[in-house]
């Protein structure tokens, strides 16, 4: 089974973006009643790289389509300042989901927005998506 990834993400003017976000109003079947004020995170990437000093790189997500699109476009443009909390999720060996793994952004902004819908002919199961980028000030690892 995948690890699963909720983002909950607090903006300060616009208080918690993803506020109903896994609802069934917001993603239809896909909703999570346990994960109601979290996005749903379908792939997480980040990287870090070294010459002298070390350089952080963008965190950017795959996720769905859903109530925090319009408010994530929002602050983009207002140059919004974010806290990000991604909780990761793995199956234990009863068969249940337990958080992992926890990695936590402050003073975020986010850097770019790429929005995705498949061709509906070729690829007609696709759900559309958005690729968001978050830059940062500083960063929080940690396995729970």
């Amino acid at each position: 089974m995948a690890n699963l990834i909720y983002l909950t993400l607090n903006g300060e003017k616009q208080g918690l973006i993803s506020a109903g976000c896994c609802s069934l109003d917001s993603i239809g079947n896909k909703a999570q009643l346990l994960h109601l004020d979290h996005i749903m995170v379908y792939e997480l990437t980040h990287g870090l790289s070294r010459d002298q000093n070390v350089n952080h790189h963008s965190v950017t997500i795959k996720k769905p389509v859903d109530k925090s699109s319009p408010l994530l476009g929002k602050a983009i443009n207002d140059n919004e300042i974010l806290t990000c909390t991604f909780d990761f999720y793995r199956t234990n060996r009863f068969g249940i989901n337990e958080k992992y793994y926890k990695l936590e952004l402050k003073n975020a902004r986010i850097s770019d927005i790429n929005f995705s819908i498949a061709h509906v002919v070729i690829d007609s199961e696709a759900q559309p998506q958005e690729s968001i980028s978050f830059i940062y000030e500083s960063i929080n690892w940690e396995h729970c």
